[in-house]
């Protein structure tokens, strides 16, 4: 199965004794884009955090198949370095990277952040850390970015800021993964995982 990256058909996952997901099939090619939709404790955050290399918990013997790819995931809370300034957040993210200034530069100033690099994080507003949290992603340009919650914080500015990125990332054939309660509309090809129906 060519560009698939992520694949199960009994993917059963959760915590300790608990599961969350049970036998969810699931195949995830890394050219395409996805949304993850689900009531409150339907697993949304489970599977992203799976799908990012970000899940502690147990497997409750799956049967998967995954290639090593360079993912990136935006959770719910923020992730940021509080005592650390926007810059020496980028620095901090970005330091196994070979990324230009001027690269940098102009992801910044794409979602408006330009004039805030020296400010501490913990003067942010919580759309302005989500903003800076997507600027990082832009920056980093990883084959998967998963993304919980993309609406949270996000004034309409942002929204359009976010569609934006989505769109090139979808045109450089690169996958993003969208969680929510709903289907959000941000993009037309995106391939629904519901986890309403597991």
């Amino acid at each position: 199965m060519k560009n698939i990256f992520l694949n199960s058909n009994n993917l059963t996952i959760g915590y300790g004794n608990e599961i969350v997901i049970k036998n969810l099939s699931l195949s995830l090619s890394n050219e395409k884009n996805y949304e993850i939709i689900g009531k409150n404790g339907s697993g949304k955050t489970t599977l992203s955090n799976f799908i990012s290399y970000n899940f502690e918990g147990n497997l409750f013997d799956s049967v998967i198949t995954r290639d090593k790819l360079d993912i990136s995931e935006i959770s719910p809370k923020p992730t940021l370095l509080e005592n650390l300034t926007l810059d020496e957040n980028v620095a901090y993210f970005t330091h196994y990277l070979s990324i230009d200034e001027e690269t940098i530069n102009s992801k910044l100033n794409k979602f408006k952040l330009t004039d805030y690099r020296n400010d501490s994080i913990k003067n942010f507003s919580s759309g302005m850390i989500k903003r800076s949290e997507l600027a990082i992603c832009d920056i980093k340009n990883p084959d998967v970015l998963c993304i919980d919650e993309p609406l949270n914080y996000l004034d309409k500015e942002g929204i359009e800021i976010l569609e934006d990125l989505l769109n090139i990332r979808s045109s450089d054939n690169r996958c993003s993964i969208l969680s929510s309660q709903e289907s959000l509309n941000i993009l037309t090809n995106m391939e629904t995982v519901n986890l309403n129906e597991v």
